[in-house]
């Protein structure tokens, strides 16, 4: 790893001292010798650049361009900025997760997956805001620990429609929608599109710019997008709530899980519904899970309750 700290250091003096001369060039716009000087340094710090990209192919070191442009501000406010940058190594962090661990409903990320996929800060540069990051990326026989989840962080910024929201919620898990969510979300928030740019150790690069219009639409169509999930529930308890008026029920498995809702439109019962008696209830549970927030909203409807001849309510043990 020296050659490519060597590099990383070589390329970050270089990229200073390429703003240093620029801002003196804004001071003084006619001054001859200060315009050969940049120029002059403009194609050190490429050389250097390209440079450090060779290094990294040598040793399996990724390379992270990320680029903030200002497109609704003209300024860099240090928390849109530095929020940007977290919710991005959040996203990265959660595609590896996920290709390591398996999908995840909710945003945590196992210790592994994250130390593998963190990103260093190499040097910044001139021409908006632009940062380079390094990810150590080790290589196995025919890929690279990271490869896949560089690939999908692309496949990810591509979302354009609710299917292709619930397509990845399936394949990665609702965790990284979330997290696709929140990064566009904050880059709005900053005013930035986004430059994302990747040379790979593999001598590939991939990425594109993801301009604001692109990251609200990605922001509205997760937070238009939520899943229903049906399922029929068969218990065994007590009825300790339940008004045919008002169509409610209270139903509680002892030592389990406390039901509550409305009783069902097809819901029909001859006999008397006796609270403190035992029954066994059949519940229809509706869950809707909403990306953009991963809260989940349970409704339950009673359909069918069936008395247990013989049993004694719990009042009565």
């Amino acid at each position: 790893m020296s050659e490519i700290a060597s590099a990383v250091e070589r390329t970050r003096k270089a990229f200073a001292s390429v703003s240093r001369l620029e801002e003196a060039l804004a001071r003084a716009p006619e001054n001859r010798a200060l315009q050969l000087n940049l120029v002059a340094m403009q194609k050190a710090a490429q050389r250097s650049q390209e440079q450090l990209f060779k290094f990294s192919e040598q040793v399996h070191v990724e390379v992270c361009n990320y680029r903030l442009l200002p497109e609704s501000t003209s300024s860099y406010a240090l928390p849109f900025v530095s929020n940007s940058l977290l919710e991005y190594q959040n996203l990265f962090s959660q595609i590896h997760d996920s290709k390591k661990n398996g999908p995840k409903i909710y945003a945590s990320i196992g210790k592994e997956a994250f130390e593998e996929s963190i990103l260093e800060f190499a040097y910044s540069y001139s021409g908006s805001l632009g940062v380079v990051l390094l990810a150590q990326n080790q290589k196995g026989f025919f890929e690279g620990r990271l490869d896949q989840s560089i690939d999908a962080l692309f496949q990810v910024m591509d979302i354009d429609s609710r299917d292709a929201v619930r397509d990845i919620g399936k394949a990665l898990g609702t965790a990284v929608v979330k997290r696709i969510h929140d990064w566009s979300a904050a880059n709005l928030k900053g005013g930035f599109a986004a430059d994302v740019r990747w040379n790979k150790s593999d001598g590939k690069q991939v990425g594109e710019v993801i301009n604001r219009r692109r990251m609200e639409s990605i922001v509205e169509i997760i937070e238009a997008t939520s899943d229903e999930h049906i399922e029929e529930i068969s218990a065994t308890g007590v009825l300790v709530g339940g008004d045919l008026g008002s169509r409610s029920f209270h139903f509680v498995v002892p030592n389990g899980e406390d039901y509550r809702g409305r009783l069902a439109k097809e819901f029909s019962y001859d006999g008397d519904m006796t609270l403190g008696n035992v029954y066994v209830a059949i519940i229809k549970e509706t869950s809707t899970t909403t990306y953009a927030t991963q809260k989940v909203e349970r409704q339950r409807e009673l359909l069918r309750l069936r008395p247990l001849p013989n049993v004694p309510a719990p009042s009565e043990l």
